[in-house]
């Protein structure tokens, strides 16, 4: 079974040691399981205790099978360090990106989510841009030109995502909360990292 190796730290294949299913009562009408593994990773030797959820709702109808959520231990997929350059980010946009950095480490998917919603909503803020749902907030940031028309359109992609997590309590998929997070960190970098590094190019500039 392919699962990800905290030691190799990518998804690899593993030798089932231990296994163990839970499922609904059988009168139960609605479908769900709860896979426990205690594997080892077929490259480096090192042992994984993994978790494998899902329910019918989580049915691909594309790929014809279940979208399962997985929780890796010691580590997982998800886990994350700080971009190097954080302390160029203001305060309150820094505490926030570094809270989001712990709930996805911690894997809990629906705070990252939720995370992530406000840490566009802080962005916004700091950049004095005014609105009344954060719907319009990004928008903001294109028409006032801190942001290109293009990249408040991938912005976009986080209030979605955002939007399902607070409102209704529905976590993303780890892939989905790793491509929303290195939007969000190339995002701050447009804002708050780039202005600085180019103030250090002088040559060929008028004094």
């Amino acid at each position: 079974m392919k699962i990800f190796c905290h030691q190799c730290g990518k998804h690899t294949n593993h030798n089932i040691l231990a296994e163990e299913k839970v499922r609904p009562d059988e009168h139960d009408p609605y479908h769900w399981g709860v896979n426990h593994y205690f594997a080892r990773c077929a490259g480096c030797d090192a042992f994984t205790y993994a978790i494998e959820e899902w329910c019918e709702d989580d049915w691909n109808p594309h790929t014809g099978e279940m979208d399962s959520t997985w929780k890796t231990y010691p580590r997982g997929s998800t886990e994350r360090k700080p971009m190097d350059d954080e302390h160029e980010l203001p305060a309150k946009v820094q505490l926030i990106y570094k809270e989001i950095i712990g709930s996805m480490n911690a894997q809990l998917p629906v705070l990252s989510g939720v995370g992530l919603r406000a840490l566009i909503e802080s962005i916004c803020r700091d950049q004095e841009i005014s609105g009344s749902n954060l719907e319009k907030l990004i928008d903001g940031l294109a028409t006032s030109g801190v942001l290109s028309k293009a990249q408040a359109d991938i912005l976009h992609t986080h209030r979605f995502l955002g939007n399902v997590a607070a409102h209704e309590i529905t976590s993303a998929k780890p892939r989905e909360l790793v491509a929303a997070l290195e939007i969000a960190e190339n995002i701050l970098r447009t804002i708050y990292v780039l202005p600085k590094l180019s103030k250090q190019v002088t040559t060929g500039r008028t004094p």
